[in-house]
């Protein structure tokens, strides 16, 4: 993939945020969480894997 191809997570029910157990990672104006070994970043209605 190249830095502007992302895949969505789908069927993600889990919501990332304060306490959730995942690593937050500052990333510009938010916070993306490591989830099983890849960036979740928040999109829409939806989390996009990096």
């Amino acid at each position: 993939m190249t830095s502007t191809d992302h895949a969505t997570h789908a069927e993600h029910t889990h919501t990332h945020g304060e306490g959730c157990g995942h690593v937050a990672v500052p990333h510009d104006d938010h916070v993306d969480y490591v989830h099983d070994g890849h960036r979740h970043a928040a999109h829409d209605d939806h989390y996009d894997e990096h």
